[in-house]
């Protein structure tokens, strides 16, 4: 699970800025229901995180909620070991939380949850990366132990981003929770890329011209990349 300072992280998306972690903590809940109502019963279908976080809520508001679940608690975000090696987990669905996802760990730092960093690929915790593109395998720790033309790759995504999307005024304003500001740059970014695709946008960068950069990073991936196959889309 990827935990860390989340000082700078104020929300997830910046379409819908809506500050929920504020929301979610606010002394006075989520709302309130007249005393006739508390104790009615409430069907919630579902016993996933959405589910589970519906049933506490309603039950803060005094409400009795019925959970149905089909299977077990916890949906697809649980972990569950390999039969025989039960030291291997394999994940259900979820895999890595971004601390972004500020309503997500609000429940988690609520139920007082151990947390770890996510092993990424060159991540300070992680002990080895290995890349094999064509045959040619490279192993590291850092960015800097690999090829030149990896550091060019992610180069060219980042100039990119800051180029023609505004990325430094966009990470500002989700920081400073500026939602006009936020709004302004995203709605006209919309206006520019709606009916773009994702290819378009790296084959008409002027940092991503060459072709082997753009292959290098569909097939390896840096932030966003590593899926070329559904570029198009």
């Amino acid at each position: 699970m990827t935990c860390a300072t989340a000082s700078a992280t104020t929300m997830l998306v910046p379409d819908f800025p809506f500050s929920y972690d504020r929301w979610l903590s606010h002394p006075a809940g989520l709302g309130s229901l007249p005393p006739a109502m508390h104790g009615t019963e409430v069907a919630v279908i579902g016993g996933g995180m959405s589910g589970l976080t519906a049933a506490y809520e309603l039950l803060r508001l005094g409400i009795s909620p019925v959970l149905y679940e089909a299977e077990q608690l916890g949906g697809r975000m649980r972990s569950l070991p390999f039969p025989g090696n039960p030291e291997y987990k394999a994940e259900m669905g979820a895999m890595r939380f971004p601390i972004a996802a500020r309503s997500l760990f609000h429940y988690i730092d609520l139920l007082g949850l151990p947390t770890r960093p996510f092993p990424n690929p060159l991540a300070p915790g992680t002990p080895s990366t290995l890349i094999d593109l064509n045959g040619d395998r490279d192993r590291a720790r850092t960015t800097e132990e690999l090829p030149g033309v990896y550091q060019e790759v992610a180069d060219a995504w980042d100039k990119a981003l800051q180029e023609r999307a505004d990325l430094a005024t966009l990470r500002d304003a989700i920081q400073r929770r500026d939602v006009t500001t936020l709004k302004t740059v995203w709605n006209s970014l919309v206006k520019e890329f709606d009916d773009q695709s994702f290819y378009g946008f790296l084959a008409t960068s002027p940092t991503f011209q060459s072709f082997r950069h753009r292959e290098i990073f569909g097939q390896v991936g840096f932030g966003t990349g590593g899926w070329d196959t559904d570029f198009p889309n």
